[in-house]
């Protein structure tokens, strides 16, 4: 999380930061006394008072110096009570508004996150998966220096690896179910679309066991070969020259009947 240290001394000064307690604050509070009081709210982890006060300044106060660092702590609030389809609405809102550079960088990332934190376990629909994944890969586009683009690199990785599981198990659930057309086109859109994730080599054996059931010898030749050249250290190798050596010897009993 970006730190509040960060993010204030671009909006506003010390002097606001430093202003009486809130004991001390007078009956109608100017903007930078709200935002004093949200903080402290905010900093005591009584995020659904943070956000309270916060909108307050969004709401009476929206020309301050403080509206855009209030609004991304109300967006912040949101995203520590986990509402985070509320948190994101607020980030974007953040990032549509034009506001400072750092600012936008750090909305943006956080905007990411609220997708990152909706996406759901591999069984599930991977909507917000995919949502995620386009907004952390726009955020490393937008900011490749920021010191969070690394990170956030290794969650697309890891989210589209969710993605590669979920078309790979579905794919194996057919060849369990003994319905090898389906359980190639979801072992193909795996070897195809997400040939750079950990499931790519499994999905290619899968193609080849598909074919070999679909009685395709010479496609699953192909195949075989195809996953040698590209996996050659895979687990799945002495398998594959095994349905490669099945699909050559039933290829050539089929030719002989003729």
């Amino acid at each position: 999380m970006t730190s509040f240290f960060r993010i204030v001394p671009l909006l506003c000064t010390a002097a606001v930061l430093l202003a009486c307690s809130s004991s001390d604050l007078p009956e109608n509070p100017t903007a930078e006394q709200q935002f004093r009081l949200g903080m402290e709210e905010f900093q005591d982890e009584n995020y659904q008072e943070a956000a309270q006060h916060f909108e307050v300044i969004r709401l009476q106060y929206p020309g301050s110096s403080v509206a855009d660092s209030a609004r991304y702590f109300t967006a912040l609030s949101r995203f520590k009570r986990e509402e985070y389809l509320l948190a994101s609405y607020e980030f974007n809102q953040i990032i549509q508004s034009g506001a400072s550079r750092e600012l936008m960088a750090d909305s943006y990332y956080q905007f990411a996150q609220c997708y990152y934190q909706l996406a759901p376990k591999v069984d599930l629909d991977q909507t917000y998966t995919m949502r995620a994944i386009d907004a952390l890969q726009n955020f490393v586009e937008a900011y490749p220096q920021h010191e969070k683009a690394q990170s956030v690199e290794k969650q697309v990785i890891e989210l589209v690896n969710r993605l590669a599981e979920k078309e790979y198990n579905t794919g194996i659930l057919y060849e369990k179910m003994e319905v090898p057309e389906s359980a190639l086109i979801y072992f193909s859109t795996v070897v195809d679309r997400y040939y750079n994730t950990d499931y790519a080599d499994d999905a290619m054996a899968g193609k080849v066991r598909s074919l070999l059931a679909m009685k395709r010898y010479s496609d699953a030749i192909a195949a075989a070969k195809e996953f040698a050249e590209k996996y050659p250290s895979s687990e799945y190798k002495s398998d594959v020259e095994s349905y490669m050596a099945d699909a050559a010897a039933r290829l050539r009993q089929s030719s002989e009947l003729r």
